[in-house]
């Protein structure tokens, strides 16, 4: 196990950046989460209240401090107050130097590009800060949106997992999409 840093600056990319969690977060936090898209596509409840929103915070928290996963909010460049939604290296191993890439936005930030700046960015800290060689994403069949950010970012999709997640619709087949790309 290795012990995670995160960076005291903000990492940066035109609009977007990404920044450790704050408890100032939290307001911010639930409102995003409020969103049924998100409670569709991740393990977030469908009526995310304050106590979810301080328990997703001490999970990252705690997830830092084991070296298990690297988690960043995604906010506004201009104004690093506006929450814009969430990215992170988690499942890391790193016997292995690999990690899965996970994020999510909130509705009012979507169609703009943050989620493909997001996980560049996050995959290139990870690459240079912590040694990672290989990086994965996962995404469900159903999520269009979200393959198109993997492919943007230079993930090659590599494999279909049957049955793979569950879902509150039942078990849902993922697309693994795989970094760096093989050149």
């Amino acid at each position: 196990m290795r012990r995670i840093v995160l960076p005291a600056e903000p990492l940066r990319d035109g609009p977007t950046a990404l920044r450790p969690w704050r408890d100032g977060d939290i307001p911010s936090l639930v409102t995003a989460c409020r969103d049924p898209e998100i409670a569709h596509w991740t393990l977030a409840p469908e009526r995310y209240e304050e106590s979810d929103a301080r328990a997703y915070m001490l999970q990252r928290m705690d997830a830092t401090h084991a070296g298990v996963a690297a988690p960043f909010a995604i906010v506004a460049a201009r104004d690093d107050r506006v929450l814009l939604g969430s990215v992170s290296l988690l499942r890391l191993d790193w016997t292995h130097l690999r990690g899965e890439v996970g994020y999510w936005l909130a509705r009012e930030a979507r169609g703009q590009g943050h989620a493909t700046r997001a996980v560049s960015l996050i995959c290139a800290w990870g690459a240079r800060e912590l040694g990672l060689e290989r990086i994965v994403l996962l995404v469900a069949t159903g999520n269009a949106p979200s393959q198109r950010v993997a492919e943007r970012c230079g993930f090659d999709r590599e494999a279909l997992l049957r049955s793979y997640m569950r879902g509150r619709e039942g078990r849902h087949d993922m697309i693994c999409f795989g970094w760096p790309a093989r050149a």
